[in-house]
């Protein structure tokens, strides 16, 4: 069967923020049905990176925030049709991201885990083509979900609160021990006790607990599954990725010789990955995955070696065509991309937030 190519040699894992779509969905539903949701959503997604990270505290799931986030979605008053329509509105992908998944998912079997609510992920599903059945991602009606008007008026009281606090961006490396600045002190003091004696105590918060939903531990346990299901080893597996939470799954396949590349990467999938490129347009992702299929992780290295306008048009690549098409794609300055080692790796970390700063919204 594997003489004859019907047996799959490699396979592909990415997440969906940042390489497939420019806009976040869970913070485009906090902005649009929680008052100054975008601002409430940043201060819960600092609060998971750092006591994630930065804390490594011991149970901790870093992309567990859009668990945290449902109580007060609903209290705001969230139904499941407006946010599959707001959606739909709102959903920007990246520039040319339906081809690239189209030409990956014609090469090897190819998925997406993502912490991001159905609503969200049903319009990427559209919009790209990419199967539904092939994505992992969070299931969550909220028309079912039920809350006290007191419990909602709380919540909503909370979030006024929140949305007052000052959100760092301040790096924790995960090899320096740092205490946490002023303002991620008080903001993780302010979390810990508003889900201690507030949100803990409600009858919502109790059922959302009992909920499953994709986090960083989710995501490298859906790499691990699909390397079984699928019978390829991890050295064989590319994961690309973006956001902090996809940091377990990259280092798993970094560590085992695969493909982690960290697209457009936020700190901790950067430190997660072997390779990193900062480009608005994912055709670059698919001329490195087509050489890790084509030739392995070296062959991946060599190609970026030779990372100019001159030596890609001379390289020995596994895709001439699509090389050319890339090239044309840029045809002034090259994306950047890196090989990521331990003395660069800071350094690439403070580019890549630099450059994310302009490309999302």
């Amino acid at each position: 069967m594997a003489e004859l190519g019907l047996v799959a040699e490699k396979q592909f894992v990415c997440s969906n923020h940042g390489f497939v779509t420019r806009t976040n969905g869970t913070r485009d539903l906090c902005a649009r049905f929680i008052r100054n949701g975008d601002r409430v959503y940043d201060a819960f997604s600092r609060y998971d990176t750092v006591t994630s990270y930065a804390l490594s505290r011991e149970g901790g799931n870093p992309g567990g925030v859009t668990k945290l986030l449902v109580p007060f979605l609903k209290a705001w008053g969230i139904l499941d049709n407006s946010a599959y329509e707001y959606s739909r509105d709102v959903t920007e992908l990246m520039p040319g991201a339906d081809h690239a998944l189209r030409y990956i998912l014609s090469q090897m079997p190819a998925y997406m885990t993502t912490g991001s609510y159905e609503h969200h992920i049903m319009n990427v599903s559209d919009m790209t083509e990419f199967p539904l059945h092939n994505i992992s991602f969070n299931l969550i009606a909220f028309d079912k979900l039920e809350i006290s008007r007191q419990d909602a008026k709380i919540l909503k009281n909370i979030t006024t609160e929140i949305s007052n606090l000052r959100v760092s961006d301040e790096a924790y490396t995960v090899t320096e021990n740092k205490y946490l600045n002023k303002d991620d002190s008080k903001l993780v003091d302010y979390f810990d006790d508003m889900i201690e004696k507030e949100l803990s105590k409600m009858e919502i918060y109790e059922t959302v607990k009992k909920m499953t939903m994709i986090g960083a531990n989710e995501k490298a346990y859906a790499v691990l599954e699909l390397c079984r299901k699928n019978d390829i080893e991890m050295s064989d597996t590319v994961m690309v990725g973006s956001d902090n939470s996809d940091y377990q799954a990259m280092d798993l396949v970094r560590d085992s010789g695969g493909l982690a590349l960290a697209f457009n990467g936020a700190e901790y999938a950067i430190r997660g990955a072997n390779v990193a490129v900062l480009s608005k347009k994912p055709i670059v992702a698919t001329v490195l995955v087509t050489e890790f299929y084509n030739g392995g992780i070296e062959s991946v290295y060599n190609l970026i070696n030779n990372w100019t306008k001159e030596g890609l048009q001379t390289v020995s690549c596994a895709d001439r065509n699509l090389m050319n098409r890339m090239l044309e794609e840029f045809p002034k300055k090259l994306p950047e991309v890196y090989i990521v080692e331990e003395d660069n790796i800071n350094d690439i970390v403070t580019i890549s937030a630099e450059y994310r700063k302009h490309i999302f919204h």
